[in-house]
């Protein structure tokens, strides 16, 4: 299902003044490429970029675990028809990824080829193993921790990248696709900018996390991620686990115990309850929940929720 992105009366009234210096430029045409992204956040980027010269279709629903999407033929077919593939990468869609390209027989989308776009190769990522990596640790992504797409101060490089790609595949559009996404930076470092001073009072708060899906996030905002539901990523936490946390956050000072909306709330619920502090569930991508819907909506929605929650807390 393609979703598209609620531009501001901002950034339109940077994308028009961009395009008034194009006048030169053949006209745009509708949908020039078809575009499949991995999730709702890259789809809706993409189309902030890509305007009418593109349509996007998003893989993986907000309400949907990335790492574990189940394969449809319906994807396939999409992907057989798509020029472009936008994916996080870092091996998040390791599981099922792979297997739809493959299974969508489109040369141009494998690795390596022009359709193609790995936006994970684009940024530094956090908490890159430095010894051998085994099943035995959990869920651990030799590559990096990939959950960086909920740090909204990444998504202007991330917009470059995808303007860059589609340039190079509908070099007609090239210069409309670089107004666009110059025009998305304009609109968006100033929200990151608001964002972070309405997260300032609560910087160097202590949270635990369900999974370790927050730490860009945290990284951005100045809160500190000091423990883990989860014994080992993608693991379920074992009662003894959850009794040493309970130890942990009582001796720890942990303001807030969070979780995705896609993780069960029973065991932050019943560990918080334990340990004599709040839970917070949070949408983990847009579309999770009502009002989520855009980029600028989640964020706000992430933002405020932490805001909120963490106001007033003394740890």
């Amino acid at each position: 299902m393609c979703t598209r992105f609620a531009f501001t009366a901002r950034f339109l009234a940077a994308v028009w003044l961009a395009a008034a210096t194009l006048a030169a430029a053949p006209p745009a045409q509708a949908a020039s490429l078809e575009v499949a992204a991995t999730l709702p956040e890259l789809a809706l980027l993409t189309e902030a970029v890509g305007g009418p010269r593109v349509a996007v279709t998003a893989l993986a629903r907000g309400d949907e675990d990335p790492h574990t999407l189940a394969a449809k033929p319906s994807h396939s077919r999409r992907l057989l028809k798509a020029d472009l593939i936008v994916y996080n990468g870092l091996q998040l869609e390791v599981g099922w990824l792979p297997l739809l390209l493959q299974g969508a027989r489109n040369p141009a989308l494998l690795a390596g080829g022009k359709g193609n776009l790995d936006l994970g190769a684009t940024i530094e990522p956090l908490e890159v193993p430095t010894g051998a990596v085994d099943r035995s640790q959990g869920d651990v992504h030799p590559e990096g921790n990939p959950h960086y797409t909920v740090d909204p101060g990444l998504y202007p490089e991330l917009a470059d990248a995808i303007a860059e790609r589609l340039a190079r595949l509908d070099p007609a559009g090239a210069a409309e696709y670089r107004a666009r996404a110059a025009a998305f930076r304009a609109d968006w470092e100033p929200r990151v900018v608001a964002w972070q001073a309405r997260l300032a009072p609560a910087a160097g708060k202590r949270l635990v996390t369900y999974h370790k899906q927050w730490e860009y996030f945290a990284q951005r905002f100045g809160l500190r991620i000091v423990d883990y539901i989860e014994d080992r990523p993608g693991i379920p936490p074992s009662p003894r686990h959850v009794g040493e946390l309970v130890d942990r956050i009582e001796a720890g000072g942990v303001a807030l115990v969070v979780f995705a909306d896609i993780n069960h709330p029973e065991v932050p619920e019943k560990l918080a309850a334990r340990a004599g502090c709040r839970t917070l569930a949070l949408p983990q991508s847009p579309g999770s929940r009502d009002g989520t819907a855009t980029l600028v909506t989640w964020f706000d929605t992430l933002v405020g929720a932490l805001a909120g929650a963490l106001s007033g807390t003394e740890r």
